[in-house]
């Protein structure tokens, strides 16, 4: 059986979520015959994969973006399938990942991020153009770029590093690239070719919708793909 277990409240006032880890119980009452209780297996998780984001939240925009990835898997063919493409629920903008965190730096990631948002005005964002990491000839990440916004993203980035780095995390070495992944080449695969004429082209609207929150996303790696659950969410400041 597995309990939830709230690790800290994020207080009054505060929005989102409480903070949760899954921690598997096996009572005493549930045995088998002939086992001890004793002698089960107990884990805790004590750490949590997590990243903040901006989410995909128009459906013409997650349409847009799922007639985008059709477009690729039919250039490649046969092909398609070397790629790990994401789903159109998880569309995301990537602000800053984190990888493992203790429970105590999830909560001063929470942190950051309803600060964050307390100081930040919402904002539409539109995606345009796709293109390819490290480049089109060789990819090995497939992805949708910004249009209209995107400085006013970057600057939202910029808050959280600051916010971040006042709760005690390192800065980020690495430059904020804004970027929508659409999937993931696997490894030693080479994709490059039938896809080069589609990420090289002009850019392309795919639509834009009023970016109103920021959420901090527990990833849990699972063999059918990531798995993401909401831990926080922070509203941006609404315009009159």
């Amino acid at each position: 059986m597995t309990k939830f277990n709230p690790i800290r409240s994020m207080g009054k006032g505060s929005v989102g979520t409480a903070i949760r880890t899954d921690v598997p119980d096996f009572s005493p009452d549930l045995k088998e015959s002939g086992s001890r209780a004793s002698n089960l297996p107990v884990r805790k998780v004590t750490s949590v994969r997590c990243f903040a984001a901006v989410e995909v939240s128009s459906p013409a925009v997650r349409r847009a973006l799922e007639a985008a990835c059709g477009e690729l898997k039919r250039a490649l063919g046969p092909d398609a399938g070397l790629v790990k493409w994401v789903r159109a629920d998880q569309f995301h903008f990537t602000l800053r990942f984190f990888g493992e965190l203790e429970p105590p730096d999830v909560a001063s990631a929470a942190l950051a991020l309803r600060r964050t948002a307390a100081g930040t005005e919402a904002f539409r964002l539109t995606v345009a153009g796709l293109g390819a990491f490290p480049n089109p000839r060789s990819p090995r990440v497939l992805w949708a770029g910004t249009g209209e916004g995107r400085e006013r993203l970057v600057a939202l980035a910029r808050r959280l590093e600051d916010e971040l780095a006042g709760v005690g995390f390192a800065r980020e070495t690495r430059p904020f690239q804004p970027h929508l992944t659409l999937g993931r080449v696997r490894q030693g695969a080479e994709v490059g070719a039938p896809l080069r004429d589609i990420l090289t082209r002009p850019p392309a609207p795919y639509g834009s919708w009023q970016v109103e929150r920021l959420v901090l996303m527990r990833s849990e790696l699972l063999p059918a793909g990531p798995r993401y659950t909401v831990v926080e969410a922070a509203e941006l400041v609404r315009g009159e």
